[in-house]
């Protein structure tokens, strides 16, 4: 996994930092999703949303409802010298549906606990990431320090504005995950809605930037366009945790009293994690080791007291092993 990156700024110069420093992995990304590299070096009145992918459907609804992610994505463009349009399209062919195997909708475990004997520092939310382990992954570390809003630490991927898990100065953590229902069959967990609302994977990234406690989060993403078939698990160092469903466009706030909350394991994981954080009060990671095919899977683990993010191999969680750790 590579050193984290700093990105500072207004909304665009985080995204150029962020393009320069993941360039080739951007370019290569995009043309495997069909895109090209290179833009335009002529000068243009073309609106910034007219296009197939800018100027109508989910790539124009993004532009609309996710404004300051919009403006990250195109400085990523920019400096990645590829163009916005094209990264837009992959961002809607990746939470589309289209590809059920991609790293943003890919089998991933979303868990939050209040206390555990080994989270003994206040709530703790733990997400596994699909495919990776130390020394091949797609996944990144970024620190943003916006200019204006929270600073945060985040896991994301080269190409992306927003972030699949993060924690914020303020101690509000946020991860995002499929909902185990998304393995039985029905909706994906990419599966955009016919209204074209982005998919709730933006909500992570907003509320690491705009909110101090878990109030605002479950407000602001309950009142934004968003769609899939995701939870949320947020939490905050006041010790409030939380899970929102995303079901298409409904969204349902549950879990605001109990001990723990986990989604996306497949059933025959759900009840043996389940099963040992009722009876022993720890988190086992390593019942989480039976997903996926990577036997040196990783995890994130968001701690809102300590405001503190790290990266940590399955199964590792109380030993001397291998992590990667960023205070916000």
């Amino acid at each position: 996994m590579d050193p984290f990156i700093e990105c500072v700024g207004d909304p665009r110069a985080m995204g150029h930092c962020q393009g320069l420093a993941h360039r080739a992995l951007i370019q290569q990304r995009v043309v495997a999703a069909g895109g090209k590299i290179g833009r335009s070096r002529w000068p243009t009145l073309r609106a910034l949303t007219s296009g197939s992918d800018l100027g109508r459907g989910a790539g124009r609804e993004v532009i609309r409802h996710y404004t300051h992610l919009a403006e990250r994505m195109a400085g990523i463009a920019r400096n990645a010298d590829v163009s916005f349009s094209s990264l837009m399209e992959l961002f809607n062919t990746s939470t589309g549906g289209a590809a059920p195997d991609d790293e943003l909708v890919a089998e991933a475990v979303a868990l939050g606990v209040r206390r555990m004997e080994n989270a003994k520092n206040g709530p703790v939310i733990v997400r596994t990431l699909s495919g990776a382990s130390f020394d091949t992954s797609p996944w990144i570390l970024r620190r943003s320090r916006p200019e204006v809003g929270f600073a945060s630490a985040e896991i994301t991927l080269p190409w992306l504005a927003t972030a699949v898990a993060g924690i914020n100065e303020s101690g509000v953590a946020v991860a995002i995950a499929p909902r185990s229902e998304s393995y039985g069959g029905g909706v994906t967990a990419g599966a955009v809605n016919a209204r074209n609302a982005p998919h709730a994977v933006l909500l992570v990234q907003e509320c690491l930037q705009r909110f101090e406690d878990i109030e605002g989060c479950l407000d602001w993403c309950c009142k934004r366009p968003r769609s899939g078939n995701v939870s949320l698990m947020i939490a905050d160092a006041a010790g409030h945790l939380a899970r929102i469903e995303v079901e298409g466009v409904d969204c349902t706030i549950s879990e605001m009293d109990a001990d723990f909350a986990l989604d996306g394991a497949p059933p025959e994981v759900d009840e043996e994690l389940r099963s040992h954080l009722r009876d022993h009060q720890q988190i086992d990671l390593a019942a989480l080791s039976a997903i996926g095919e990577s036997v040196d899977q990783l995890a994130v683990w968001l701690e809102p007291i300590r405001r503190k993010l790290t990266i940590r191999s399955i199964g590792d969680v109380e030993s001397a092993g291998k992590a990667i750790e960023i205070a916000v």
